[in-house]
């Protein structure tokens, strides 16, 4: 018999040649089997089974699928090593005088063998399954002027197309597997929302909100008895990350749920592109085959693209209208006002980086040509990211139809209408980051549907006339972000309303640069926070006080299970007596500790306080001398503790 463990050990040592010695053997064994098969035994059974394993290992070699598989020497080697034993051993034996098996042994190991194959390739993401590509010689780069970049991709990809390089992806074998993971994939709901990434450009890092509202108001997800739609798209965009068909952006722990961001690998991006136009869900601009058009003809989604520039309106009613990578806005009032059946106008940012920027030549104004009267179905607008618009008219806030709108990071803001009580289905309301914004409208305690509110300014009397005890009236609001602006004025006892907001989870509460009259004022305030008993995870941003505050406490916030704070003054998370007190511990799982200059850390005595803990993130606190902090910590309970080095700020 031939010495099975000297042949593995070499070929681990060269994995570029393991596949095609493995394939030579296999062809010599399936040459040996049909010699020994008796006249009237079925070869084509036994050819068939060959044919499965050979194909199998064939596209795995084609793909050069081994060398770029990190975890080849740790799983797959064993599992290859296995395959080639038993080729060797049944087919392969040096022992000619043996008798050889039978038909039906033969079929039945070959069966086995093509289980074993069919297992490996399950083993693997489904994203390296796919040739290595040279993607940035394809698309957008990052230059250091965009226009540049874009004019640059936009003649290489006809280039390209030119040459049949378009045709040669769509029709090559790594394509048809990929094809099958999309036919695979269960339900409408998570085919259509995997296809919407279709749109998106080369490389693009993608923030999952955008996507998920977009979703939203297309109709794609629905909430269900037990879910809100919010939380179905959650759902899907983990199982498409699960499936690997997208990839976490950024090296969070646990990156597949905890990941707010993802990119698209290319040739996948190619796939999804060939499906959208296929099924009429978006139209590609033919002169730049690789990105999506203007057109509104058929498809009714019409996408605003650098170097496409619409030059009357559409002759079809779109439904949907989604800023691809326009960074200038330049709209006339009658085009919108005659978007009679709009469901989805996607102006905004979606976009990871806050360093896309997108402006308007107007302030804004353009937004006037919505005509509120005509909309029956519009359900989401996103400005969100557009500097420029300094109001919002008051014709938006009429659109009862509205669920969904994002005015986050327009940072011009200064004015909202003064009334906000029509929006009766509004489920969602980000203003956050507006950090002009001179205060809120009334009549937020109306919105019954309400589940997210982002952004919730406290500023002076006159200017905040919708205060915290309004929001106690939110029977459904489940997630909760407060900025308390330079100009606070707070009400006596109003933190006390919190714990009023009965079906709160998420709250976030931030604090602007204070004053030392203010800071006085937060001191006495921070007394009288109470917060809601099923809170489970709590953000605090800039907090100004430097001892932990009463609030702050595990016995208040029994059912916490997220605990983040980003700088700020806090010295400690130490209450005063607190080591009399054994009971006094977190139930937190996860906790984020950063920028916190004053605060200095020791990790027994942290995991002691948090015997739950699952993960801690600690990035500079404790600073030792001017803009240099103690070590950056990331711990996570499955794989262990991660310093980093003392590193200047």
């Amino acid at each position: 018999m031939r010495n099975v463990t000297s042949t593995s050990a070499s070929t681990s040592r060269n994995v570029e040649k393991f596949l095609p010695k493995l394939l030579d053997r296999l062809g010599k064994a399936k040459a040996k089997v049909i010699a020994n098969i008796n006249p009237g035994d079925d070869q084509e059974v036994v050819l068939s089974r060959f044919k499965k394993i050979e194909d199998g290992l064939q596209q795995m070699e084609d793909l050069k699928l081994l060398p770029r598989v990190t975890l080849w020497e740790h799983n797959l080697f064993n599992q290859f090593t296995d395959l080639e034993r038993r080729v060797d051993k049944f087919f392969l034996g040096d022992d000619e005088s043996k008798t050889f098996i039978g038909l039906e042994a033969i079929t039945s190991f070959l069966t086995r063998m093509v289980d074993n194959v069919n297992q490996i390739k399950a083993s693997m993401p489904v994203v390296n399954l796919m040739p290595s590509y040279p993607e940035r010689s394809l698309e957008f780069t990052h230059w250091s002027q965009p226009e540049l970049g874009l004019t640059a991709a936009k003649k290489l990809s006809q280039e390209l197309s030119q040459m049949g390089v378009e045709k040669g992806i769509y029709e090559s074998r790594a394509m048809a597997n990929m094809r099958r993971s999309y036919e695979h994939l269960e339900g409408t709901e998570l085919r259509l929302c995997f296809l919407s990434f279709s749109i998106f450009p080369a490389e693009s890092v993608i923030k999952k909100r955008p996507l998920i509202y977009w979703w939203i108001g297309e109709g794609f997800i629905t909430g269900t008895q037990d879910k809100t739609a919010e939380e179905v798209g959650e759902e899907i965009f983990r199982k498409l990350m699960k499936q690997g068909l997208i990839q976490p952006h950024g090296n969070a722990f646990n990156a597949s749920s905890s990941s707010t961001s993802c990119t698209l690998h290319p040739w996948i991006r190619y796939m999804l592109i060939g499906l959208a136009r296929d099924a009429l869900l978006f139209h590609f601009d033919s002169s730049w085959p690789w990105m999506p058009s203007c057109q509104a003809s058929v498809c009714r989604r019409p996408c605003l693209v650098f170097d496409q520039n619409p030059t009357s309106p559409w002759e079809e009613d779109p439904l949907t209208v989604f800023n691809v990578n326009r960074d200038y806005l330049s709209f006339k009032r009658e085009w919108l006002s005659k978007l009679k059946n709009v469901v989805v106008l996607q102006l905004g940012r979606w976009q990871s980086s806050p360093i896309h920027h997108i402006e308007v030549d107007d302030e804004g104004l353009f937004l006037k040509g919505i005509g509120a009267q005509h909309y029956l179905s519009f359900k989401y607008l996103s400005l969100r990211g557009i500097s420029g618009i300094t109001r919002i008219p008051s014709c938006i806030f009429n659109i009862i139809s509205l669920e969904i709108l994002d005015l986050r990071a327009c940072h011009n803001l200064e004015t909202l209408p003064s009334d906000i009580s029509s929006l009766r289905k509004l489920t969602h309301l980000d203003i956050s980051e507006c950090y002009f914004l001179e205060g809120m409208p009334k009549g937020i305690g109306k919105l019954s549907s309400l589940q997210v509110l982002k952004g919730f300014l406290i500023a002076n009397l006159k200017n905040t006339p919708s205060r915290l005890g309004d929001l106690a009236k939110l029977k459904k609001l489940r997630r909760l972000s407060i900025y308390i602006g330079i100009e606070a004025v707070m009400q006596d006892k109003e933190f006390e309303n919190l714990k009023e907001i009965s079906s709160l989870r998420r709250l976030k509460i931030s604090w602007a640069v204070v004053s030392p009259k203010l800071k006085k004022e937060i001191d006495r305030q921070s007394l009288d926070f109470s917060f809601p008993p099923d809170l489970e995870k709590l953000d605090l941003q800039g907090i100004p006080l430097k001892e932990v505050p009463s609030w702050l406490d595990p016995r208040q916030l029994t059912n916490l299970k997220k605990l983040y704070i980003r700088g700020g003054e806090l010295c400690s998370l130490d209450h005063a007596g607190e080591e009399t007190v054994t009971e006094c511990k977190w139930r937190v799982e996860i906790l984020r500790l950063k920028y916190l200059s004053n605060m200095k850390i020791e990790f027994p005595k942290l995991k002691e306080q948090f015997p739950h803990l699952s993960n801690l993130e600690k990035v500079k606190c404790h600073e030792i001398e001017k803009d240099t902090y103690e070590e950056d910590i990331f711990w996570s309970k499955s794989k262990g503790q991660k310093l980093s080095k003392l590193t200047p700020r």
